[in-house]
């Protein structure tokens, strides 16, 4: 088992480094929509969203679901 490894959670350094990294877009210090390569609108497009995840187009950077509908 010497040769094994295990890779867990979204990123090295975990929940410190995520803060940092939030502190970050709330202070302005990085815009990450210049990241967003494809946006969608509504929950009704999720599937689409993730269908273009799965074929990972060479453009493809970030896409993200914009749902204003929540109540």
């Amino acid at each position: 088992m010497g040769h094994k490894t295990i890779h867990d959670g979204l990123m090295p350094g975990g929940r410190l480094r995520m803060e940092k990294l939030a502190q970050l877009v709330v202070n302005s210090r990085i815009d990450p929509s210049l990241m967003i390569t494809h946006r969608f609108e509504g929950f009704e497009k999720i599937p689409d969203a993730i269908e273009l995840m799965h074929h990972k187009p060479a453009d493809l950077i970030k896409p993200v679901v914009i749902c204003n509908d929540i109540d």
